[in-house]
């Protein structure tokens, strides 16, 4: 895993995340189905999660993030596999993905996706859970262990919703000295966390913690962006994240983005990065050839 130092210098110029997995995934022809989402296809078939990253490299991304924002045990016994089966897949992510930068200098990011995701129904966009902090903290500290034993480079703490979920995950990082990466979150129209509180209040708590090394928001419209970079400023002079959506709006009935424009992130990116973003990518929506085109940008 990188040091403080180390990540310091790697974002001392802007550095290209890679774009949505599923978008990537459909992309190449892949149908994704049932609840686990993209973790299915890490369990059916690696190759193609594993392709999927390496498109990514190759289209220029300096890190690719694992496929285990869905991954959990509660998630998994849930459609009726194990627990085990859950740690063997969150292990598979970030194997998986450190293949597919085998060669070049791109680093893999594992994903620490928020409770919400394991409820395959939204609940990412409207937090509020009804979980204690403790729950949350529980929660996140068991994958968070498994992931780290499987030694990526760096977290993507991501699409964090609520100000509770953050607090909870600044208590599980105390529990994994070294530990290093990212938190985002997601916001509202209104630029508040969909649970609502503001995004400084949680950029407040998120930078509390020496784990996190940058702080940010994703799969958010990219018009909302420069608001909410600002509004991190205001609390924290850590380095900003960006990776938002292609601008749609997610239906969660289809379970589909509509109305996506992923030609806004090279629109936007010259902005953000006046601002203050050092890690710049897409998120839901965007493939393969989006981040091509924002990587040539930058």
């Amino acid at each position: 895993m990188l040091s403080h130092d180390e990540f310091v210098n790697f974002v001392s110029s802007p550095v290209v995340i890679d774009g949505g997995m599923s978008t990537e995934l459909e992309h190449q022809g892949w149908k994704l189905q049932g609840s686990l989402w993209t973790a299915q296809a890490l369990l059916d078939n690696p190759e193609v999660i594993q392709a999927a990253h390496r498109a990514y490299v190759d289209a220029g991304a300096q890190v690719v993030i694992t496929s285990s924002y869905q991954i959990s045990r509660a998630g998994f016994e849930e459609v009726g596999l194990s627990a085990a089966d859950a740690d063997r897949a969150l292990r598979a992510s970030v194997e998986v993905a450190s293949a597919a930068v085998a060669g070049s200098t791109a680093l893999v990011a594992a994903s620490v996706g928020p409770y919400g995701a394991i409820l395959h129904d939204g609940s990412e966009y409207r937090g509020n859970y009804g979980l204690s902090r403790e729950v949350l903290r529980a929660f996140h500290a068991e994958r968070l262990a498994v992931l780290l034993e499987a030694e990526p480079d760096l977290l993507a703490i991501e699409t964090i919703p609520d100000a509770l979920e953050a607090q909870a995950l600044v208590d599980a990082l105390e529990e994994f000295p070294g530990a290093l990466g990212w938190m985002s979150f997601t916001i509202g129209p209104d630029g508040k966390l969909w649970a609502g509180q503001s995004l400084s209040e949680a950029a407040q708590i998120a930078s509390s913690s020496p784990a996190i090394a940058a702080i940010g928001v994703n799969c958010v419209d990219p018009a909302l962006v420069s608001a909410a970079i600002a509004e991190i400023r205001t609390v924290t002079d850590l380095p900003v994240v960006i990776y938002a959506n292609g601008g749609g709006t997610w239906n969660s009935e289809s379970g589909v983005w509509e109305n996506a424009d992923a030609d806004a992130l090279v629109a936007y990116a010259s902005t953000w990065i006046s601002q203050g973003a050092r890690l710049i990518g897409g998120c839901c929506g965007t493939h393969a050839g989006d981040i091509r085109q924002l990587a040539a940008a930058l």
